[in-house]
């Protein structure tokens, strides 16, 4: 497990980091392990505003257990940790894989379980893996990396089919096996870092103190070549920066640098850019920075993927959306397209369309697209691809997916894709399937709103008829799921 923060000494328990001060990654988190916290102990109670107490204050509550433990893990949940039980109680312990036999520290005790630090490995179990990254007992970015890619798999599929049947309340949910990714490590196309005196790196997992990285295994060769640069220009910047993503331009060379702002542009840092930017000496082509009330874009910020087999390439420039992971994109691509296409007659409504991800693949196998996406930059990209490509049937709507349902009036469409964010559909399941369509392709990153979402439309007449996860997320537990629904 990782080794305590600044403020947390060997022996000693402290409480967990305020809400108010956690990062939208380590909100993130914690949303995920209490969902796993309410499925592992079969009940649904409130966790992230209840820290609980700690071993040293919880007194005759620990009674029958001693301040470490030695502990079997079962299994994964969908959050960082692993599952133990013993004496009744639930334990979850990050660092560790299913079958490892550990030695553990009992940090804090909740009503339903306990949370359990990592001290020794004593046996390890078959799905434990040599990590590669000499930081992974510090960075928060791979919690999964101890443990081997079939088991991580199988994790997500079983976190898939857990959150079905417990939240949608599907006694028998049927989940395909989760679709590997095509590479375990090297397959991210972008990279987001926290910028602190100086250093880039990553937030230590819930806390706020700084990892700094000079390497990434996850990143593309380009993004992990270009670190050093990247880090020593934004270095010299005068404006306060707070956050940095390096992107790769797909099939154009170079990366695109995003810089996130506390404060204003200092003026002297425009300059600064252009200079980075004159006479092509840099792998940086492009750079964008940003803050409260102001944007600037210098250079070539372009970027060009591959999205399906048929050689159908997605354009997009500046802060529009691309799925992180290129090559597993691809198989989800093909996924959608198997569930979604029946006919070429067929009208489909892509919602959440992003930059054409779905939209533009689905426009070269059916009559008509509508793509429907309230970010007007991405919208814009998407019309360059789909000129690009000579797409005449695809339609775009600069609008958010809840005003485009409440004044569309048109013909019900064949199939409706959606692709909403982390959050899910919430109320916006109910409108989109009063649009009446025969299919609908739920694409989600978040098996417990995906969950939510199905239980709503199925009361709408909706029955699932495919449920397929793929993983664009090797070494962490996020995993994107395909979910065709079919009215009955």
């Amino acid at each position: 497990m990782r080794p305590p923060g600044p403020a947390q000494e060997r022996g000693r328990v402290t409480r967990s980091v305020k809400r108010g001060t956690q990062t939208p990654r380590q909100r993130a988190d914690a949303g995920f392990l209490a969902g796993w916290r309410r499925l592992a102990t079969g009940g649904w109670r409130p966790a992230a505003g209840n820290p609980g107490v700690t071993i040293a204050e919880c007194g005759g509550i620990m009674s029958e257990l001693t301040t470490e433990e030695t502990l079997d893990v079962e299994t994964l949940a969908h959050g960082r940790p692993g599952i133990a039980r013993l004496a009744g109680r639930v334990f979850f312990v990050e660092g560790v894989a299913p079958g490892d036999r550990v030695r553990a520290r009992l940090v804090r005790e909740h009503s339903n379980y306990v949370e359990a630090e990592l001290l020794e490995v004593l046996e390890p179990g078959p799905a434990r893996a040599p990590t590669p990254c000499p930081l992974v007992d510090r960075c928060g970015g791979c919690p999964w990396q101890q443990v081997a890619y079939r088991e991580q798999l199988a994790a997500k599929t079983a976190a898939v089919r857990e959150a079905l049947r417990r939240i949608a309340g599907i006694d028998d949910p049927q989940v395909e096996e989760t679709i590997p990714s095509p590479q375990a490590l090297g397959y991210r196309n972008r990279l987001k870092l926290r910028f602190e005196n100086g250093r880039l790196g990553f937030y230590r997992a819930r806390t706020n103190s700084l990892v700094h990285i000079d390497d990434c295994l996850l990143a593309e060769d380009v993004i992990r070549t270009s670190l050093a640069e990247v880090e020593a220009f934004v270095a010299t910047l005068a404006t306060r920066v707070t956050r940095v993503e390096i992107a790769s331009r797909g099939q154009l060379p170079g990366v695109v640098v995003s810089i996130n702002s506390a404060g204003r542009l200092r003026r002297a840092d425009a300059h600064r850019v252009r200079d980075l930017l004159a006479g092509g000496r840099s792998s940086v082509t492009g750079v964008l920075m940003w803050g409260r009330g102001w944007r600037r874009q210098w250079g070539d910020t372009e970027r060009v993927f591959p999205i399906d087999s048929a050689g159908t390439t997605l354009r997009a420039s500046g802060s529009s959306f691309v799925q992180v992971n290129t090559e597993a994109n691809r198989l989800l691509v093909g996924a959608v397209l198997e569930a979604a296409v029946k006919r070429r007659d067929e009208r489909i409504f892509d919602l959440y369309a992003g930059a054409g991800n779905f939209s533009l693949p689905l426009a070269r196998s059916c009559k008509q697209v509508v793509a429907v996406e309230a970010d007007e930059a991405s919208v814009e990209a998407m019309r360059t691809s789909a000129q690009r490509h000579g797409l005449r049937n695809l339609r775009l709507h600069a609008s958010t997916v809840e005003r485009f349902i409440e004044t569309y009036q048109g013909n019900t469409p064949d199939v409706v894709v959606a692709d909403p964010p982390r959050s899910g559909l919430r109320n916006t399941a109910i409108e989109a399937a009063s649009l009446g369509a025969a299919r609908f392709v739920y694409v989600s990153c978040n098996p417990a709103t995906l969950a939510r979402d199905v239980k709503e439309m199925m009361k709408k007449g909706y029955k699932i008829a495919m449920v397929q996860p793929v993983d664009l997320f090797p070494q962490t537990f996020h995993v994107e799921t395909m979910c065709a629904l079919q009215l009955t």
